[in-house]
């Protein structure tokens, strides 16, 4: 459903959106940058921030872009399909507050160390996913699911998938995030 007429409100509202939460993600990596070289916080604190964010973003824009029609309605996809697509968004907001609780409330050095494992064990299982498409005939994207980000990168237009795109982003501030809390 590459077409925005095509697309219901609600649809569109959870693209525009996740674009949004993602210039969101890139002010807050630049004040993390302020933060380590021009304050007195924290970098553990700093690397709690990104971690939220993070969390946010699995948390509420994750079921903004699977629950309409290009997911979990998808009149194209099998109940079944759409069941188990629900499971795992349903999933990813339960870890998400769990790690939430993890990290803000308990907050100790151990908890920390199960929210990156959490995050990791995301991003790991997308990427297991993501490489193991040819056994199970997977593909990143349906005809009338989620458009792709079109990019010029060196003068040449490029298609990313939002997924490839959200997950990578979330590994690297992941990992920006634990470099700077063990250090």
């Amino acid at each position: 459903m590459f077409d925005p007429n095509q697309r219901s409100k609600a649809f569109n509202f959870a693209l525009k959106t996740q674009d949004n939460f993602g210039l969101i993600i890139g002010a807050f990596i630049i004040w993390s940058f302020w933060a380590v070289f021009f304050s007195n916080l924290e970098y553990v604190f700093i690397s709690k921030v990104l971690l939220t964010l993070l969390l946010l973003g699995f948390a509420i824009i994750t079921p903004l872009i699977d629950f309409n029609e290009s997911h979990a309605t998808n009149p194209l996809w099998t109940g079944h399909a759409r069941f188990h697509l629900v499971w795992q968004v349903n999933a990813m907001i339960l870890s998400s507050f769990l790690s939430l609780y993890l990290l803000w409330i308990t907050g100790d050095s151990l908890s920390l160390g199960l929210v990156y494992c959490i995050i990791y064990l995301w991003i790991i299982a997308f990427a297991l996913t993501l490489f193991s498409m040819s056994l199970y005939d997977g593909e990143l994207n349906d005809v009338n699911g989620v458009p792709p980000i079109k990019q010029k990168l060196f003068g040449k237009n490029i298609l990313i998938d939002r997924n490839v795109q959200a997950i990578s982003g979330a590994f690297i501030v992941c990992t920006y995030s634990l470099v700077l809390s063990v250090i």
